[in-house]
């Protein structure tokens, strides 16, 4: 083996609303600034202004099997749009590796997608959360 062994999908972990997920298939998180050019005499840029600093949304693709435990635990009229905002917390452990832990502080769903198709084996559910600005390697 070179250099040791790099993350993988098998070694994530996902809390969310205080259950260990495992029935999620794809996630992401992240954040971005605004930087721009600053122009002055001339016609290239002679200074960098920087900006805000915001949280992307953040996705969680889950089965179907996983949602509705989810909603079984919510009050009857009320789906996952109806949550308080909540820490969603990612761990990364490879084998032999050190263990990284994000937060994703704040995290409310303000969009989930139900669907299917023919050729599906299965249901996938897919949340979009407005968050506040990850937490890395907490």
């Amino acid at each position: 083996m070179i250099n040791g062994t790099e993350y993988a999908f098998e070694d994530v972990k996902i809390s969310f609303l205080g259950r260990s997920l495992r029935g999620f298939v794809s996630f992401s998180y992240g954040a971005n600034k605004a930087y721009t050019n600053i122009h002055g005499r001339g016609n290239v840029p002679i200074k960098r202004g920087r900006g805000k600093k915001n949280a992307e949304p953040a996705r969680l693709t889950i089965l179907q099997s996983e949602f509705e435990a989810i909603q079984a635990a919510m009050p009857a009229g009320t789906d996952v749009t109806d949550l308080a905002p909540f820490n969603c917390v990612v761990a990364y452990a490879p084998l032999g590796g050190q263990m990284v832990t994000d937060i994703v502080p704040y995290a409310q769903v303000t969009r989930y997608a139900k669907g299917m198709t023919t050729d599906d084996g299965n249901m996938t559910i897919d949340l979009e959360m407005i968050t506040d600005i990850p937490l890395l390697n907490q």
